[in-house]
């Protein structure tokens, strides 16, 4: 004989989670490598606008 020992509806069926270990983790390391990472993309994008611009602005002076 063989008896159900689980209940149809259980508070884990329902979807109730609990939050993951590491959902509010914070890591310095991470967020200091991330950090350099933008300083240096950006760095990198104002470079390439300033040679764009400067090569606009030659253009136009030579058409003068």
């Amino acid at each position: 004989m063989t008896s159900i020992i689980t209940k149809p509806h259980s508070r884990q069926c329902i979807g109730e989670t609990a939050p993951q270990l590491f959902d509010y983790w914070f890591d310095p390391i991470e967020a200091a490598v991330r950090g350099r990472a933008r300083e240096f993309i950006e760095e990198l994008i104002r470079s390439e606008l300033a040679i764009a611009l400067a090569r606009v602005r030659t253009q136009q002076e030579d058409r003068r």
